[in-house]
């Protein structure tokens, strides 16, 4: 039989065929997210209470988008881990309202009052057909309509029609008779309905001079309730007690103030007199589900009033005594603490909320309408019998009575009210801390600080409800528009709080920094979204109601997955994930040892200390119960650690023992052990043991990938067009430059225009863009050769004003807002603005398809966009890429193999000598970089990518580099086709174009060689995207055939005008390029048509299409001045020089000395290729015109095609030595898995001076109310730095620094760390090594890290080391 009442299933795990089908729908989203919102309704959210680490992360310890995006994809694509506890099969239970019934009940049954009343049921509706009222037909509406009135009277109704028809009957047929009968049955129907009238009337009656004489009342004795209460109270006090001995240490150790040792309760009873209710009022204009009293309670055990002799007899009074120890160690000294007569009365309203289910009670709330009055006696020495009650000194018990109150006070004094939640606590679901989803947020960025700050250096903190810092963002130094696009989570409890997100900013007299605005956000909005996700907010951040900034982030929700239950009864298991919430708890230990230890548990993850209990004093079986909650992103690679340790005073802390391991091997063991672990001690097992549990709460990260943070498909390419600048601040002569920046990367770059303060630069530049959201920030820099370059203002372009968002059913895509974007913008620097930029923006969409989704059939071969543009298709029916020559090219740079240490970061660079993207700094011999950009394609059959590693302490525009690659933007597009062709044909699933468009995360790349690497062959792992631009087409002045080197070769002259007295001339020949004389030739004596020899020159042209190329021919003379003999000209562009090829042409002479048949002949060869300019502002002759660097002039001198570079997957050999940096190009760059490996040689220290900076320390050991910690620094056994002394503190701060010149041999650095004071030092830590344990120069030239004192447990000194080669 098919029913519809409440059931409860302990189901069956369902067989898993494919993990896709057990993904989470936004339906079951929402479901899971709405139930676990309704599990804390009226609870605020307590998980930052008692959190141990600066803020929240994985098991990965970074925020880094792209490292998070990497290890979930790791995870999902890993097999599941099964539960090893297999869930039986159990028979289906059924319930009505938590009650357990044998059978379902039918549906046609009616039960209880609701199925015969319209009214609703105070306590919900408990979902059965059978308890709710039927639908009334027409036939009985029509009946109720016509003949019920407002009190239901029916029977009047009926008596009046019988009386009618009787009468009827009379006069009809003469039925005396009947009509008797009639009359005896109104008769007996009239008495019977008086009656009741009269019983019911008394009753309201009664009822109602009740409630005016209860609403009237002040209070009602409850006598009863007070017998109740005494007699239970005398059974049930002696187990309250013992539970509060067994437990309170657990608490009082959270508490306990620095100078304590330790506080034991030793005695605690209340005694044998309970509390007392002295009398209660009720209220009655409450909801009908809702019951609201005002309890005048007491607790006066001592007060003997109405006791009889045998209670006097008995009477017990309560008393606590705390054991309480001073001092530490040997010094420390025990003694008791005796609290007694206590007393307590107050007024408390009590609110009782009722519902249908088991236990009909819902919430409890609770509140004191007026300060309680209390008192006790607390006598800290002498005990009973001489103690003397502290409260006697003046002041001192007002002074308490205060702190309670105004602890007390925000919880529970009206009409502040303590909610408890009884539904919730039966079922298990009520734990404060505990986890129910997972938050993730990508910062992006914000919009231009208003501030008056001059210098910001600006982070993001997040907090809820108030409460401590649950996370922060990265700092991003000086600047009024940061970009992060990083992403965090946090764990939340519910979504009922209010998210406050601060911005914030450093500075150096305050560590955690000035507050500048906030916002907040209430997360009950995500409830309202339909997939718990919030794309593209912008949030005003505000301080003292005005508009400070705007703040851009996304927003996603995760609920754990938990079972959910369907119509039926039946529940659907969650989908298993490898990913989810882990909560683990440290219980207890036990067998420790001695009594007198002082035991307490560090926790690590992967590694990393985590978390750390509180430590309890003199005690082997200490009961910690402390959890800890931790985002796993993949289970299978969680490894955890516990050391349980020994804290002992004035000396180091002693592991008592440890246990380890991997989280999947736990959940399979914990339950066949009861949670409890054997611990290890120098590789045996010991006798100790460790009580810890974990809670799996798998959580389906899906749409993760669409948030900020990480790389995404480009949605087109914005043209700026720089032209000029005004009135910047600074000096009259600067060198200004403009950059282009979107987030932290620089992704443009104008050149510099040297010593001018009207700089005019005329460039165009193109950076793809990926949302609307994508700010870009240009800023005008001023160069400066010995120092870091200064910013002098800077404009933000919102991307949104120059594109639009088209949509149409499920498909979007985006389009330019306006033709052309002309902006005159100021340029704010500082708190000020001054000056302003010129530029122009135009926005190029890029090729948009439609994606596929799930179970969606898509159009295989489209035959255009959805801009509308035709699709080119190759005859295989993929999209033809390689015939469109302009695009976005996706690089992700996987990893690169070194042959040995390098400390380097990555520039990428596409035809164009200045980065376009920058990398991370790594250090190793394998460099797992695993980051993606990309780049706009001008010309695919000139185009050039490159890639430099450098090392870094060097900055990008610096010659110096480990090692470089390149590669032409044709071979890579077509090599994308071709593994697009090869992908294709070995997948039986129907092609989606879509998927061609797209960078595939799950490219593995290939393998490169690079060139010229320091120290022996490397290789780098690298994989491609293309992307192809609509409707462009390249500018000539800007074709990348546009720049390069024209080789100029004179060859002769014919028919010159004659000069001189002989009939000849001395003619010589001047070339102008673009105004400014280039060359000159040399003087052929005494020639009308003259034939030079080797008379060739190279000149660098900026713009080939608008250069001006001019020849003027001079007579030469000794003492008179020079004779023209004519001057003509020609242009570059089209097919007067070819690339690549040499033409000989002639170039016509004109003026009026010329002869009208002169000439002079040339052969011109062009040869594109990129140039480092150095630009005045009248020209780019008037300076040195350096070319490019020596990479560049091989990956960006197309006259040198690139050589193929793919290599076989090999291992690079040892390093031979270190190749110099401006050696010659290698023949050969390709890697063969056979080629010998030379021998490896000992790399040279070259000589240099060393800086060392002593920064801070941290976690140093000892009395932080004593410690005055102070460093000494020995090179080879000589003082070379003593700090300042810090004052009382185990984190001091002293940033002192020393240089010394070093030769290059063996150096050892000695560093100790003492508590000074004036007549005796005690030894902290120290710390010796070599020198070049921490820097290799000259490949490692730099360290700055934490380093770990010695012995153990010492604490941690920051150092910064530097070493500058001479």
């Amino acid at each position: 039989m098919e029913t519809s009442h409440e059931q409860q299933v302990i189901p069956q795990p369902p067989s898993i065929k494919d993990n896709d089908e057990l993904d989470v729908l936004p339906e079951q989203k929402r479901i899971q997210a709405e139930d676990l919102a309704r599990t804390t309704e009226r609870l605020p959210d307590f998980r930052t209470l008692g959190r141990q680490q600066d803020g929240f992360a994985t098991e990965l310890g970074s925020s880094d988008a792209d490292q998070i995006k990497k290890a979930i994809e790791a995870a999902q694509h890993k097999p599941l881990v099964q539960d090893t506890i297999q869930k039986q099969k159990q028979p289906i239970v059924y319930t009505i309202a938590g009650y357990r019934v044998s059978h379902p009940l039918p549906d046609d049954a009616r039960i209880g009052w609701t199925a015969f009343s319209e009214a609703i049921n105070p306590g919900g509706s408990l979902g059965i057909p059978a308890t709710q009222g039927k639908k009334k037909s027409i036939i009985d509406n029509l009946f109720s309509q016509l003949y019920i009135d407002d009190n239901n009277n029916w029977q009047d109704v009926g008596v009046v029609i019988l009386i009618g028809v009787s009468v009827w009957c009379v006069v009809r047929w003469h039925i005396s008779g009947l009509f008797l009968c009639c009359l005896l049955f109104v008769k007996t129907y009239f008495q019977i309905s008086h009656e009741r009238f009269t019983h019911r009337a008394t009753d309201d009656i009664k009822r109602a001079l009740a409630q005016v004489a209860l609403a009237s009342s002040d209070f009602e004795r409850v006598r009863w309730l007070n017998d109740f209460v005494q007699r239970f109270w005398l059974i049930f006090e002696p187990l309250l007690s013992a539970y509060v001995i067994e437990n309170i240490d657990t608490y009082l150790v959270d508490y306990l103030p620095g100078f304590l040792d330790s506080v034991r309760l030793t005695t605690f009873t209340l005694g044998s007199k309970p509390v007392r209710i002295d009398h209660v009022k009720s209220f009655t204009d409450t909801e009908p589900n809702t019951v609201c009293m005002d309890w005048s309670v007491s607790f006066t055990p001592n007060d003997c009033i109405g006791m009889t002799e045998t209670q006097l007899r008995n009477q017990v009074s309560p008393k606590v005594v705390l054991n309480i120890r001073l001092g530490k160690g040997f010094v420390g000294t025990g003694f008791p603490v005796l609290v007694e007569d206590m007393m307590f009365k107050g007024r408390m309203r009590i609110k009782i909320q009722f519902m249908s289910k088991m236990p009909h009670i819902k919430t409890i709330t609770a509140c004191f309408m007026e300060k309680p009055i209390f008192d006790y006696v607390l006598k800290p020495l002498g005990g009973e019998t001489f103690g003397f009650d502290v409260n006697n000194i003046p002041g001192l018990q007002s002074f308490v009575r205060d702190q309670a109150h105004a602890i007390l006070g925000p919880m529970l004094y009206y009409p502040n009210e303590f909610s408890y939640d009884v539904d919730k606590f039966f079922a298990g679901e009520l734990d404060f801390n505990k986890a129910n989803g997972v938050l993730a947020i990508t910062v992006k960025s914000c919009s231009k600080i208003l501030s008056s700050d001059n210098n910001l250096n600006p982070f993001i903190r997040f907090y809820l409800d108030e409460a401590q810092e649950l996370e922060k963002t990265s700092i991003v130094e000086d600047t009024r528009t940061p970009h992060w696009n990083e992403t965090i989570f946090l764990l939340l409890n519910n979504l009922d709080s209010i998210l406050t997100m601060e911005l914030r900013t450093t500075n150096s007299t305050k560590k955690a920094g000035k507050r500048l605005a906030r916002a907040h956000f209430d997360l009950k909005d995500m409830k309202e979204e339909e997939d718990m996700e919030l794309d593209e907010l912008e949030l005003p951040m505000l301080r003292h109601g005005k508009l400070i900034t705007t703040l851009m982030a996304d927003m996603r929700y995760f609920p754990v997955s938990k079972p959910i239950q369907n119509p039926d009864g039946t529940y659907i298991e969650p989908a298993p994930s490898n990913s989810g919430v882990l909560r683990i708890t440290i219980h207890e230990c036990k067998n420790l040892g001695s009594n007198k230890i002082n035991p307490y548990a560090k926790l690590f993850i992967n590694g990393k200390e985590r978390f750390q209990t509180p430590t309890f004093k003199r005690t082997s079986n200490p009961k910690f119960e402390k959890p800890y909650e931790s985002m796993v992103l993949d289970r299978t690679e969680f490894y955890i650690r516990v050391n349980v340790i020994d804290s002992i005073n004035f000396a180091e802390d002693v592991s008592i023992g440890a246990w380890s391991g991997y989280l999947t091997d736990i959940m399979a063991k914990q339950d066949e052990n009861e949670f409890w672990w054997h611990l290890n001690k120098n590789g045996k097992e010991i006798d100790a043991k460790i009580k810890l549990s974990v809670q799996w709460q798998p959580v389906a990260l899906e749409g993760l990938a669409k948030m900020g943070g990480i790389y995404t498909k480009p949605i087109g390419v914005i043209r700026f067009s720089i032209w000029s600048a005004r009135h910047l601040p600074g000096s009259n002569r600067q060198d200004p430059y403009v950059r282009i920046k979107s987030g932290k990367q620089v992704r443009a770059t104008t050149e510099v225009i040297f010593n001018t303060d009207v700089p005019e630069w005329g460039e165009f530049h193109y950076v793809p863009v990926h949302s609307l959201h994508e700010n870009l920030v240009l800023e005008v820099m001023e160069y400066s050769s010995s120092s870091k370059d200064k910013s002098l203002g800077s404009t933000l372009l919102q991307t949104k004003d120059l594109v639009r968002e088209c949509k149409k059913d499920k498909l979007v895509w985006y389009e330019a807002a306006v033709d052309k974007y002309d902006q005159k913008a100021n340029l704010v620097s500082g708190s000020a603005e001054k000056g302003y930029l010129v530029y122009t923006a135009e926005f190029y969409p890029t090729m948009a398809l439609a994606k596929k989704e799930q179970d969606q059939v898509v159009d295989p071969m489209p035959v255009v966009d959805l801009h509308h543009v035709p699709i080119r298709y190759t005859p295989d029916d993929l999209i033809d890429l390689a015939s469109y020559s302009t695009g976005v090219l996706t690089v992700k740079i996987h990893e690169i193999k070194a042959p040995q240490v390098y400390e380097c970061y990555c520039k990428m660079m596409v035809d164009t000598l200045r980065s376009q993207y920058k990398t991370n700094v790594l250090k190793g011999r394998v460099l797992p970089f695993n980051v993606t950009s990309d780049a706009f394609i001008k010309d695919a059959g000139f185009s050039r990518v490159a890639i430099e590693v450098k090392p870094a302490d060097r900055e990008e525009t610096d010659d110096v580099k480990l090692a470089y690659w390149y590669e032409n933007s044709d071979r890579i597009i077509r090599n994308i086709q071709k593994r697009a062709r090869a992908k294709h044909g070995n997948s039986e699933s129907p092609f989606d174009p879509y998927t061609m468009l797209v960078h595939d995360d799950n490219d593995e790349g290939e393998w490169f060689d690079m060139i010229n690497p320091v120290g022996g062959p490397a290789k780098i792992r690298l994989s491609f995207g293309y992307v192809p631009l609509l409707n462009y087409q390249v500018n000539p002045d800007e074709s990348l055939e546009n720049q390069g080197n024209l080789t100029v070769t004179l060859l002769s002259a014919k028919n010159l005008k004659a000069v001189d007295k002989t009939g000849t001339s001395d003619p010589f020949v001047k070339f102008i390029v673009n105004g400014e004389q280039v060359h000159k030739s040399a003087v052929i004596k005494k020639e009308l048509n003259p034939v030079w020899k080797n008379e060739t020159f190279q000149v660098p042209i900026i713009s080939r299409v608008t250069a001006s190329f001019r020849i003027e021919v001079f007579d030469w003379n000794q003492i008179m001045g020079d004779d023209p003999l004519g001057s003509g000209g020609m242009t570059l562009r089209g097919d007067m020089v070819e690339s690549f090829t040499s033409r000989e042409c002639e170039i016509p002479l004109d003026g009026a000395e010329a002869m009208s048949d002169s000439s002079v002949r040339v052969r011109l060869k062009w040869e594109p290729q990129l140039l480092i300019r150095q630009k005045t502002q009248t020209s780019f002759m008037g300076t040195t015109r350096r070319m490019t660097t020596k990479m560049g002039s091989t990956a960006f001198n197309w006259s040198q095609p690139p050589k193929n570079t793919l290599s076989s997957i090999v291992e690079p050999t040892p390093p031979p030595s270190i190749v110099n940096e401006h050696s010659s190009e290698p023949k050969s760059r390709s890697m063969s898995p056979s080629s010998s490996s030379p021998s490896p040689v000992s790399i040279p220290i070259p000589k240099g001076i060393l800086t060392v900076y002593v920064v801070e320390a941290r976690d140093l050991r000892g009395d932080i109310d004593r410690l005055n910690p102070q460093v000494t620094v020995h090179v080879e056994n000589h003082p070379v730095l003593k700090t300042k002394k810090a004052k009382r503190t185990i984190n001091p701060y002293w940033n002192e620094s020393f240089s010394q010149e070093l030769s290059g041999k063996d150096v050892q650095f000695e560093l100790k760390l003492k508590d000074a004071h004036t007549f005796h030092s005690t030894d902290v830590g120290m710390l010796s090594k070599s020198v070049w344990d921490f820097i290799r120069p000259p490949l490692v030239t730099s360290f700055d890290e934490w380093v770990p004192l010695e012995p153990r447990g010492s604490g941690e000194v920051h150092l910064k080391i530097s070493y500058q080669i001479l």
